[in-house]
Order: structure tokens, then C-alpha cells, then sequence
């Protein structure tokens, strides 16, 4: 693996932004959010903290939420910027719900060994990818299409990406994007293969959760192919239905979701079904289904109450920030002083993860 001296990577590391020419190059091949994220590459993996030396499957992973990370133990804004973000967010979240691949570039005489021992020192604990920086090792580490080395991806559970930056300059973007992907509503995974390019804007529709709108576009493709005949129109036009499916399974499996749990009364159940089908069809068949449901479930049974309950706990945990507890800022301030105010009422659901998130977060530190 080529590794760069300490003066050279300096040298990079100054005059990388500028280049928007060699940027704007680079940019073309670097994945982008919408897309299905691409496999991390094949480079020399260390195990730093017990996480295991293999290289990560972006694949076998579907299902949780991805970070996949660049840093170096020798960069200014990751050591104060990129570092502590992601040691708040692994200590704020379930490894069951939020993975991360970290990637570093060596310079010099780097060893597996002083990557370790350096990245312990930071707190740092996950699968560490050696890397080079132009994007030939991995698509995910390419300072010329970055402009920095403190960089981050985040997939989605369906397995596309959802947001990329600099967490230096968007930190609160950043923090956000992994939070919104936590409580993403659950859709069917996307295909292993490739959309066509046609439908590169209705599968990043998609990926960020509009389907409504993913399914429109997919259908105007269908009406503009109407019954042209070709391999190529054969191919597009198959495309387009994969993307129609996608949608009418994540609609047909939280439809179900809400039936059943409406029919058994499972106020728990049925509030967070409830949720996640009007996010994702605010109008038409669906939206109209809840609503009925809703009637029924919280009047006719005299659930309304308990749903009640499980409606406000739903979209406080929602609102949580991923770096909450473990990061004491502004926004973990406030929301710390909803959960107080939350946790005054007696007989709620979540009383007990509330509380335990303000014992952690009065023990957590001052952001500086």
C-alpha cells in the first residue's frame, strides 16, 4: 500500500481544496448519497478495541445503520473535530443499531501496530481500514473528491447512502443525518445491482425516504419508455419496476404491521406502525387505512390513552440526538431538559431509559 511521508501528506493536505479542477475529476467516481453504497475495498484491516480484524461487509451489515469514517492520528480536524464525534456517537448507540468502518491513511514508516497504538489513544475502538489517499484502495478515502481527511459517509438500513460531508464544517448536519437514519422508517433493501441512470433521482427519493415521490418517478420513466422495443428499453423499463416494488413492499409490510397490530389492540405496537405508514403515505389508500385504524383502536377499544402515550415517548426517542448522552453541547442540553420534564410524569412508557440517559449525560463532559 502506498504511504505518504509526513511532508508530503502536509503538502496535500494544503493544497487539495483549491484544486476544484482536480476536485470536480475525482468527484466523479467518489459514491454519492442515493446511491447504493459500494463495497469499502480491499486494503489491510486492524483491530482496534476488540472489533475484529476482517474486512467489514457493507452487505452483511443491512440492517443497521453505517458510519464509515476517514481520519488520521496526525490530522488537526479529526483529532478535534472527526474523532470525538465518532467516540460520541459509538457510546451513545447499540452496536445492534450503528456500526462503523473507520478508514486511515499511513504516512512514512507507519505500522499496523502504530496505527493501534495511536488510535487507542484516542478512544477510538472499531475495524480500521489502511488506506491510501487518491480513492484507489477505497471509494470512500479520496482527498482530492473530499477536500479533507476528516470525512464521513452514513448508510441506511437499506443498504444506500443517506448523507456525506466533512463533520469539521457540518458537524450538526452530520449529527443529524445519523439520527434521521436511526429512525428512518423501515423499507425493503436496495437491489444489489444498479438503478440506470435514468433513475438515479427517484432511488435517492427513495433512500431518503420520500416514496411517494420515488414511485412517480419510476412510473413517468415507465409512460416516457411506453412500448419502445430494445434490449436497452427492456433493461430500463426493468429497472423501473425493481423501484415500483420496493415501494409496494415497504408499503404492503407496514400496511400488514398496522393491520395486525390494530386487530390484537397492542397499543405499543400499533402507535409506532401507526408512525412510521404516515411518514412514509401521508396521502391516499394507506393514510386513509390509518386513520380508520386509528379510529377504531383508540375509541372503539378504548385504546386512546395508552396510544397516546406511546405516541409522545415515540417522537421524544425520535428526537434524540445520536451523540446524546455522551456529548454535552447545546442540543444535548435541550434535549435533556425535555426528558426532565418527561420524566416528572408517573405511569409513561420509557421512564426507565429516560432516566438513565440523564444520570449519563450529568456525567458526560463539557463539549468544548
Amino acid at each position: 500500500m502506498p504511504v505518504l511521508s509526513r511532508a508530503a501528506l502536509v503538502l496535500v493536505l494544503s493544497t487539495v481544496t483549491p484544486l476544484a479542477a482536480a476536485q470536480s475529476k475525482a468527484a466523479a467516481r467518489a459514491p454519492e448519497v442515493g446511491q447504493l453504497a459500494p463495497p469499502v475495498g480491499e486494503m489491510q484491516w486492524i483491530d482496534l478495541g476488540g472489533a475484529g480484524a476482517s474486512a467489514p461487509s457493507l452487505a452483511a451489515l443491512r440492517g443497521k445503520v453505517v458510519v464509515i469514517a476517514d481520519y488520521g492520528y496526525y490530522c488537526d480536524s479529526c483529532i478535534r473535530h472527526g474523532v470525538p464525534l465518532l467516540n460520541a456517537l459509538r457510546a451513545s448507540n447499540s452496536r445492534d443499531e450503528l456500526e462503523f468502518v473507520l478508514l486511515t491513511a499511513g504516512i512514512g514508516e507507519d505500522t499496523p501496530a502504530l496505527i493501534r497504538s495511536e488510535g487507542e489513544k484516542l478512544g477510538l475502538v472499531g475495524t480500521v481500514g489502511l488506506a491510501d489517499v487518491e480513492g484507489q484502495t477505497s471509494p470512500y478515502l479520496d482527498m482530492e473528491a473530499n477536500g479533507n481527511l476528516t470525512y464521513a459517509f452514513v448508510v441506511g438500513r437499506h443498504g444506500g447512502i443517506v448523507w456525506k460531508g466533512d463533520p469539521s464544517r457540518k458537524r450538526e448536519e452530520y449529527v443529524q443525518a445519523v439520527t434521521n437514519a436511526l429512525s428512518a422508517v423501515p423499507c425493503a433493501p436496495l437491489p444489489e445491482t444498479p438503478l440506470c441512470a435514468e433513475l438515479a433521482g427517484p432511488q435517492r427519493d427513495y433512500v431518503l425516504g420520500d416514496f411517494l415521490k420515488a414511485e412517480a418517478g419510476a412510473q413517468a420513466l415507465l409512460k416516457k419508455l411506453g412500448t419502445k422495443a430494445g434490449a436497452e428499453n427492456d433493461a430500463r423499463r426493468a429497472d423501473a419496476e425493481k423501484l415500483l416494488a420496493l415501494v409496494e413492499r415497504t408499503r404492503k409490510e407496514l400496511l400488514d404491521e398496522l393491520e395486525k397490530s390494530g386487530g390484537e389492540r397492542d397499543a405499543e405496537r400499533f402507535q409506532r406502525a401507526l408512525l412510521h405508514v404516515r411518514r412514509a403515505f401521508p396521502k391516499g389508500p394507506p393514510a386513509d387505512r390509518a386513520s380508520s385504524l386509528e379510529m377504531y383502536v383508540t375509541i372503539q377499544n378504548d385504546g386512546g390513552p395508552a396510544c397516546k402515550r406511546w405516541a409522545e415517548w415515540y417522537a421524544l426517542a425520535a428526537a434524540r440526538p445520536a451523540t446524546f448522552p455522551a456529548e454535552k453541547d447545546a442540543a444535548g442540553q435541550k434535549y435533556a431538559r425535555e426528558l426532565a420534564r418527561y420524566a416528572k410524569q408517573a405511569d409513561v412508557p420509557g421512564l426507565e431509559t429516560v432516566r438513565g440517559w440523564l444520570e449519563a449525560f450529568a456525567q458526560a463532559k463539557e463539549r468544548k
